[in-house]
């Protein structure tokens, strides 16, 4: 299959395109790119020299005739009186000089403050690269991603693997759905998820038995750097119907993972799809286009535009016409879907007729172009918005649902803590039975290790096991009889950081997808209107 994408260049009088980057919001986090290209201004050249952007508003063209009132003032008085002939711009310029005379390391800031003026998505990034903002996640480790045989209270319990990451240590050993039961001779069946991941952080080095079906098999895994995948997959062959949930568009191998998958469908004949983009912040539009195109059969198709500050089309992107087809379509959505997963959403409904379930998405649809400095610093400037393939305009309204459902959260209802200090540790010992084993037992399942049926007056073998867990990930003395101030102050910490105040019992949403593509979209939505009374 054909990976091939053309454009269709709408402005002769533009500066060639190729649009740079749109960048993606990563609620308080960070940002990444949501596009590629050559590093061209994307500004129509009559405008080029013009300093207000031409859709700025009144509130923002109020905003730049005032700074401070005591630098109004002192601009003013400086303009009239001072014995040095300057204008208003020349006296800013000046004092700007000083300051950056004065305090260089406030270049950058500076830089920040014009970049982030009129909007949240530009930035001043020192002493960087493109590539360094926006390279794919890595981490040291084994690559594995876990999933709980049970939840309570938001805690999940029984550590299954749900996936192996692609090139990881993991990932000729591990299989989906085995049960990780011991980590060093250390069982931690039944134990916390949290407790599971916090051991294995621990060594750099680790025996795993594993309970696969009915055996039990061991294996030893060494820690290496390990790319993590935007991409996970889930098959449903009775039902015919297969589930893609896709993180984000920046990952590069993303798109062979799903052509990949999609092939697999096609030749086993899977008939239904769900894509799940939900808390997606965005990516590449390279890989938003490729994404788009293996879902779009017909040739010369607009996949989205790109427009510039005065309306205008910069850019077509059309397909290449080697899409698969499918019966039904889904595509979810919350409010954390933003920027390419925004535009991902609106498009596939608009090309392929899918339904998109879940929430209102976060309106993110203007895009940045980087530029590298001359001294290795890379600014991001907004330059630009993305439309639909209709020219529907989705920033600052987010793109609607066709059966909008929220997700269902469950309160967590936490009981007071028992008492537990330097002088009542003391009466924790193996087989107690008191209040501080109790309260011990208490923080243990408050903070995800230990199980809630677990939670007795009663110091069992569980209890022990978690402890010895808690100590070692922590760098403290290890065992039952070493608790000391110093377990209590970092169990402490732990307690508000782990804490869980409210969960998802079940999804909902996908519940909802699932019974539309199985079903028919009046169930599904039925089934919505059931949901949120």
């Amino acid at each position: 299959m054909k990976l091939g994408l053309t454009k269709n260049n709408k402005l002769n009088d533009v500066t060639k395109a190729a649009i740079c980057v749109l960048l993606c919001f990563v609620f308080g986090l960070q940002s990444f790119v949501f596009a590629a290209g050559e590093p061209e201004l994307l500004a129509n050249k009559k405008n080029k020299d013009n300093y207000i952007l031409t859709n700025i508003t009144n509130e923002q063209a109020k905003s730049i005739e005032t700074i401070d009132s005591r630098i109004d003032e002192l601009l003013d008085l400086y303009v009239e009186l001072s014995y040095y002939e300057l204008d208003r711009d020349q006296a800013i310029k000046a004092m700007l000089r000083k300051i950056l005379l004065d305090y260089p390391d406030m270049a950058e800031y500076l830089g920040d403050a014009l970049l982030t003026a009129f909007d949240d998505f530009g930035g001043y990034y020192p002493q960087t690269s493109v590539n360094q903002l926006f390279s794919n996640m890595e981490y040291y480790g084994y690559g594995i991603v876990f999933e709980a045989k049970k939840i309570v209270n938001g805690h999940g319990y029984g550590a299954v693997v749900e996936k192996a990451l692609v090139d990881s240590p993991a990932r000729f050993s591990l299989q989906i759905g085995d049960e990780i039961i011991k980590i060093n001779d250390i069982n931690v069946e039944d134990m916390g998820v949290n407790a599971v991941s916090d051991l294995l952080r621990f060594y750099n080095k680790a025996t795993l038995t594993v309970r696969r079906g009915t055996e039990e098999k061991t294996f030893t895994i060494n820690k290496a750097i390990v790319t993590v995948t935007a991409s996970t997959f889930y098959y449903d062959k009775e039902k015919s119907t297969a589930i893609a949930k896709v993180t984000n568009f920046t990952d590069m191998g993303m798109i062979y993972d799903i052509y990949m998958f999609l092939q697999y469908l096609e030749e086993n004949d899977y008939k239904n799809v769900i894509i799940d983009v939900r808390d997606n912040p965005g990516g590449d539009l390279v890989n938003l286009l490729y994404a788009l195109d293996l879902f779009v059969t017909e040739k010369d198709v607009v996949l989205c535009s790109i427009i510039d500050r005065n309306g205008e089309t910069i850019e077509e992107y059309l397909s290449s016409g080697s899409g698969f087809a499918f019966d039904k379509i889904c595509v979810l959505t919350s409010g954390r879907s933003a920027s390419a997963s925004e535009i991902f959403a609106l498009a596939m409904r608009e090309l392929t007729g899918a339904v998109i379930i879940g929430e209102k998405t976060f309106g993110k649809g203007v895009g940045q172009h980087y530029e590298a400095l001359k001294n290795g610093d890379v600014v991001a400037i907004t330059s630009f918005e993305v439309v639909s393939p209709k020219g529907i305009k989705y920033h600052k309204k987010g793109v609607e649902p066709d059966i909008k459902i929220s997700a269902e959260y469950i309160n967590v209802k936490n009981t007071a803590l028992g008492q537990l200090n330097f002088v009542s540790c003391r009466d924790i010992k193996e087989g107690a039975k008191n209040k501080a084993v109790l309260a011990l037992n208490q923080r243990l399942s408050r903070i995800g290790y230990l199980a809630p049926e677990y939670v007795t007056d009663e110091c069992t073998e569980k209890t022990i096991t978690a402890v010895e867990i808690f100590q070692i990930y922590n760098g403290l003395p290890v065992g039952i009889s070493k608790i000391d101030y110093m377990f209590l102050e970092y169990m402490n910490f732990y307690l508000p950081y782990y804490s869980v105040s409210r969960y998802q019992a079940r999804d909902v949403q996908l519940e909802c997808a699932k019974i539309y593509v199985q079903e028919s979209e009046s169930a599904a939505k039925n089934f919505a209107r059931t949901v949120s009374k």
